[in-house]
């Protein structure tokens, strides 16, 4: 298996494809702020709470590497996870044989269409 490392918010670190049980976590748009410093308002993915709330299991978002946002800085919620910056999985999981675990179609800037952008897909065994 090849993991993805990369800074996730504040100093917590995440690895693509890790899977995580927490069900609360600080929402990925606005940083966990609840205002969108851009626009200077409420942010509509945590509704100016700061935290986004999901059922585990979860692996960070692949697609937008748990910012929230695609492209970067653009104020435009990630598809792939609605901008929480993490996306719910079933386990046991994998890396995705067709982006090896980058979330991305090759050639193109759209979600892969075998995992949806999540990096990851559910093992068959």
């Amino acid at each position: 298996m090849e993991w993805h490392s990369y800074r996730l918010k504040g100093e917590r670190r995440g690895v693509a494809g890790e899977i995580l049980r927490d069900e609360e976590f600080p929402c990925a748009f606005c940083k966990g702020r609840g205002v969108v410093r851009k626009t200077n308002s409420q942010c509509p993915v945590c509704r100016g709470q700061g935290v986004v709330k999901v059922t585990p299991p979860v692996v960070t978002c692949a697609y937008c590497l748990g910012r929230g946002d695609f492209p970067v800085r653009s104020n435009i919620t990630c598809t792939v996870c609605g901008g929480k910056g993490v996306v719910s999985v079933r386990e046991p999981i994998e890396v995705c044989p067709s982006c090896r675990g980058t979330g991305a179609a090759s050639q193109s800037k759209l979600p892969c269409l075998v995992c949806r952008g999540k990096g990851v897909v559910t093992t068959r065994g």
